[in-house]
C-alpha cells in the first residue's frame, strides 16, 4: 500500500429537488476520515458537456433550473 499517494478526484455538484448537493465537500470529508489530507480544489467550467445547461425538474413549462456548469478537481494526499 502506498503511504504518501496523491488522489485527484473529479466531481460535479448538482441540485436535486431544489437542494444543492456539494459533492466536493463530501469527497473531502470522506477521504479525510480515511487518512487523507486535502491539498487543493480546482474549479473548472464545463464548456462542452452533453447534458443541457438548464432542465425542468418539475416538468412545468418555464420552470427551469441550471444543471452542472462546473466540475471540481479535488486533490488529496495520503497522510503517513
Amino acid at each position: 500500500m502506498c503511504q504518501d499517494g496523491i488522489v485527484c478526484y473529479v466531481v460535479g455538484n448538482r441540485r436535486v429537488k431544489g437542494i444543492q448537493i456539494s459533492l466536493d465537500y463530501f469527497t473531502i470529508e470522506t477521504f479525510e476520515k480515511e487518512g487523507f489530507k486535502h491539498i487543493n480544489t480546482f474549479v473548472r467550467n464545463i464548456p462542452n458537456k452533453r447534458m443541457p445547461s438548464k432542465t425542468s425538474p418539475s416538468n412545468q413549462k418555464g420552470k427551469n433550473v441550471s444543471t452542472m456548469l462546473h466540475e471540481f478537481i479535488v486533490i488529496l494526499q495520503k497522510v503517513k
